[in-house]
């Protein structure tokens, strides 16, 4: 199987990156700089239609959208065992969590990452940042009661759920502080080999 990510360090991206690293899979990464435009070039357009992060070339056939890549990923690779079989019980906490990170915790954070660090000031709406604020430290507060008692969201084993709600409670460190059990779950998988760390400068 043959795989190329087309990849920016910060993008949805690194979920993809980071189950291919955990299931120590090859594969070849092609840098797009969404900041400087290169997602709307026409070559790139051709292979994601919207102009974002990821696509992930399977033997020459384009997947987008990185939940239902990193979910493809793991149920598709021989001895994964990145998310729980469709008959175990454990499977509708994984499914609620997959869901979950890219609803109630991404969303509100999205609007956050845009209106108060992405957008020019003349395009930002400053407003939309409180509430969306608001709604994001609640989603914290049901992933804090969730890690509660076990050290990952899903039997307290690691799964692709914890690669996408990871993810996401890596962009605002500083919200965790009144998080203690979030704080050391994301602690726990920043430890791993496989967790994308941003490069040294």
């Amino acid at each position: 199987m043959e795989m190329t990510l087309y990849y920016m360090p910060g993008s949805r991206a690194e979920r993809v990156r980071w189950t291919l690293e955990e299931l120590d899979l090859d594969y070849r990464t092609v840098p797009i700089d969404l900041f400087k435009g290169e997602g709307q070039r026409a070559e790139y357009l051709a292979i994601h239609p919207m102009g974002q992060l990821p696509a992930l070339v399977i033997d020459g056939e384009v997947m987008i959208e990185s939940g239902a890549i990193v979910q493809w990923l793991v149920e598709s690779v021989p001895g994964s065992e990145l998310a729980p079989a469709p008959d175990q019980p454990a499977r509708r906490d994984f499914d609620q969590w997959m869901y979950f990170a890219v609803t109630s915790l991404e969303d509100p954070a999205w609007e956050m990452m845009l209106h108060g660090r992405i957008l020019p000031e003349e395009q930002a709406v400053s407003a939309i940042v409180p509430f969306a604020e608001k709604r994001y430290t609640k989603a914290l507060g049901v992933l804090e009661n969730a890690v509660k008692d076990q050290d990952y969201l899903v039997d307290s084993k690691f799964s692709a759920a914890d690669i996408m709600v990871g993810y996401i409670l890596a962009w605002f460190p500083a919200f965790l502080t009144s998080y203690p059990g979030l704080q050391a779950y994301l602690d726990r998988l920043k430890l791993r080999p496989a967790y994308p760390h941003p490069p040294a400068e």
